[in-house]
């Protein structure tokens, strides 16, 4: 029996919260998953919508997913002088729209897990909505959403310094807290009077090495817009250019003989970064 699990075997429940696109996410999904895997609980996610979450959250039967409407994207190009208005209005509106979640629109889970950042609404809404529902509270603190706050206005702003104070208020309110790294940790408990459990990420058995099949579909289908002459300095073209004899079943790194698929041995060596792709000779 877990520890959500009542004395007439009800089975428990556990929400997820994330006041941000759920698809971007990848620690909080985790988490969903292993509360409805190994701790047999249904899971509430209560999030943004946008990115497709991974196909093992959304296919899972004890997982359902409840998608909060974005911050409308008209109010973003407002002129800056309603920026202070807006840094009111926005968390305001979103706290009654989380608060309503929490509260009415699931049923009463036994824990809520919410990501820090971002701290405000979240934090205080959950806090209250624990309160009302007589359900744990626990913070996943992945970085301080005051320091983030101050990277655009400033680390003197007044909107920081309020910031700050609730995210510590509502930080210690907590009945847990986990974090990321040791570092984190430290911070937490040396300067915030916060307890936190390290939790390292682990990549779930959907993560592994890809296989040659894999990689020969992929670039396959990559294959039109990686190959396309650049001129004399292009490695990516440059071994291609006059072959008159070139196979279908040829990419510039896996290459299907038949049935078998093999790695060139003269490919180039790819690296990706979240902006750009670097090819290079080896």
């Amino acid at each position: 029996m877990n520890d959500y699990e009542g004395q007439n075997g009800k089975r428990g429940r556990a929400c997820v919260v994330v006041l941000g696109d759920l698809g971007r996410s990848p620690r909080m999904q985790y988490h969903a998953l292993s509360l409805a895997r190994q701790a047999s609980l249904e899971v509430d996610i209560i999030a943004y919508g946008g990115s497709e979450p991974h196909v093992a959250v959304l296919s899972h039967p004890s997982i359902h997913i409840h998608t909060m409407t974005q911050w409308p994207k008209i109010f973003q190009g407002l002129p800056r002088i309603f920026r202070p208005i807006m840094l009111l209005l926005k968390p305001i509106i979103q706290f009654f729209v989380l608060l309503w979640f929490l509260c009415l629109k699931i049923p009463s889970p036994d824990v809520f897990i919410v990501q820090n950042p971002p701290s405000v609404p979240t934090l205080v809404a959950v806090r209250w909505a624990s309160s009302l529902r007589n359900s744990a509270f626990i913070i996943d603190w992945h970085n301080f959403g005051y320091t983030l706050l101050g990277l655009s206005l400033g680390r003197n702003s007044r909107f920081v310094s309020v910031y700050r104070w609730i995210e510590n208020r509502y930080g210690k309110m907590a009945d847990g807290s986990l974090c990321v790294t040791k570092a984190m940790q430290h911070e937490l408990a040396q300067n915030w009077g916060i307890n936190a459990t390290v939790l390292y990420d682990q990549p779930p058995e959907f993560f592994h090495p890809t296989s040659l099949e894999e990689k020969h579909k992929l670039f396959c289908r990559l294959d039109k817009d990686l190959c396309q002459p650049l001129g004399s300095g292009d490695c990516v073209s440059g071994g291609r250019l006059g072959m008159e004899n070139y196979e279908l079943d040829e990419t510039l790194f896996p290459t299907q003989v038949g049935t078998g698929i093999f790695l060139k041995p003269n490919r180039a060596a790819l690296v990706v970064s979240s902006i750009r792709c670097i090819w290079a000779r080896i």
